[in-house]
């Protein structure tokens, strides 16, 4: 799909719109209007605003973890060094998709059940692709191997998407971040 395509417009009108305004105070007007294109369009492309919004929404879910699906599946590459390419790849999204991030956290407050549903799945296979690389990690003992991975697991990635939330915290250096987080799941903060 072309990036001026009509669908591509409303989608990027859309996560504008949504991010600033919150899904209830936008309008499918507002998004044709944003996107250039007439209020019938929209609905050419999807069939309700809330499917544009929850639609949006999984998508960037799906993309972070089809990358830590790949990552997992890479042979001879320490468990260490897929779990930082996982930080780094959240932290990518989190700068380059900040409007996207504030449409996750909003809808947090007001799911929908259909799609809360959908997202639970998501968040089950993160957790599911990141504790196989936990266990690669206990197994090869780069790991504390007396908490489970699936806890490991949860609590990493609760703690990267709690702490650099995009939305209060300006998140600078990918890398420089990317490497303070290692160093505080890895070290610890016991002097």
């Amino acid at each position: 799909m072309g990036k001026n395509s009509k669908k591509e417009r409303l989608i990027q009108a859309a996560i504008k719109l949504f991010a600033k305004q919150g899904y209830h105070n936008t309008t499918v007007a507002e998004i044709a209007d944003e996107a250039g294109v007439a209020k019938g369009t929209v609905y050419w492309y999807f069939d309700s605003k809330e499917q544009l919004f929850w639609g949006i929404i999984v998508s960037g879910i799906e993309l972070l973890n089809e990358k830590l699906v790949r990552e997992a599946q890479i042979p001879n590459k320490t468990a260490i060094k897929k779990l930082k390419t996982i930080i780094r790849s959240h932290l990518d999204f989190f700068k380059e998709s900040k409007n996207i991030v504030k449409m996750i956290q909003d809808s947090s407050v007001t799911p929908d059940k259909h799609f809360n549903k959908k997202i639970h799945k998501l968040r089950k296979e993160s957790i599911d692709n990141l504790s196989k690389i936990i266990k690669e990690g206990q197994e090869g003992d780069e790991f504390v191997i007396d908490i489970e991975s699936e806890e490991l697991a949860n609590f990493i990635l609760g703690s990267i998407g709690g702490s650099y939330n995009p939305s209060v915290y300006k998140l600078e250096d990918v890398e420089e971040t990317t490497d303070l987080i290692l160093k505080i799941m890895l070290s610890g903060i016991k002097a």
